[in-house]
């Protein structure tokens, strides 16, 4: 499979945006955060729309040829893709080119993925659907996983007599989880395990080969093919969209959380942080 082109400050040449303007469509956590960066960088947020993935504007915009259609999504989440820029700071983004009337479709997607801070880190060739791919089933099947990984390992340890501070620190709160992906992300997924104990290194490492991982292949085809790839996934959540606007439990994702807040795991943390929240003020920057 070929390898894909990685764009960066050099690549882009922000004065494609003088003078125009760019309007925000679905200004929720990315939004915010990109437009705040787009000002920064001295384009007036007005004139090039900037819409959600598969949504009606999107669309709108590919169904008019005159005009171009673009993709510039950053791989950060989106207090991070503000905070970085404040700092001067890069982090990677995904750009393509859906709809290319202008001829000019590429340089504005480089041109507004620098002015967001994005080619300070790299902005990979991709395409929508390859983006939409990996990050809806990240969202819908690895991280959930990973939740309820998590989820039932607290509990098993909890029945076997470990205490709330004890599990809460060792699993996610001393930020080991933290240092671990930041290591991986130097050093390689596998090879940040060499900065583990022997014991750990083992530990992980032969208790990884030995499961097959069938049954979440199989999970996660499923994820893909039947709920990302064929649009269910949009269209459900599009019927649900106006109530996510709700207040209290009428809001379905508030529902969500109310059930989540009732698991063991989480119910303990809450002990936890009652229990220690003047060490835990202390230590926050």
């Amino acid at each position: 499979m070929p390898s894909a082109k990685i764009y960066y400050d050099q690549d882009a040449d922000p004065s494609l945006l003088t003078d125009k303007q760019v309007v925000f469509l679905g200004f929720g956590n990315q939004g915010a955060a990109q437009a705040q960066n787009l000002r920064d960088s001295g384009v007036p947020n007005e004139k090039i729309l900037i819409a959600n993935r598969d949504d009606s504007y999107a669309e709108d915009a590919k169904s008019k040829p005159q005009q171009d259609v673009v993709m510039v999504a950053p791989r950060m989440i989106g207090s991070s893709v503000r905070s970085l820029f404040q700092k001067g700071k890069g982090f990677p983004c995904f750009v393509s080119v859906e709809q290319d009337a202008s001829g000019s479709g590429l340089a504005i997607a480089l041109a507004l993925s620098r002015a967001i801070g994005a080619t300070k880190a790299g902005a990979i060739a991709s395409s929508a659907r390859e983006e939409t791919a990996m990050d809806l089933l990240a969202e819908q099947a690895l991280w959930p996983n990973i939740i309820m990984l998590f989820r039932e390992a607290f509990s098993v340890l909890k029945e076997a007599g470990c205490s709330d501070e004890a599990l809460c620190y060792e699993m996610w709160m001393s930020k080991e989880p933290a240092e671990i992906f930041e290591r991986a992300a130097e050093d390689g997924f596998v090879g940040q395990l060499k900065h583990h104990s022997i014991v750990s290194q083992y530990g992980q490492l032969s208790g990884a080969l030995a499961l097959d991982g069938a049954s979440s292949r199989a999970h996660f085809k499923d994820i893909l093919y039947n709920q990302v790839l064929n649009g269910k996934f949009c269209r459900n959540l599009s019927k649900i969209e106006a109530d996510l606007e709700l207040d209290g439990l009428q809001n379905p994702l508030n529902e969500l959380y109310r059930r989540a807040e009732e698991t063991e795991l989480v119910q303990a943390e809450k002990r936890v942080r009652h229990r220690l929240a003047d060490l835990l003020s202390s230590q926050t920057p």
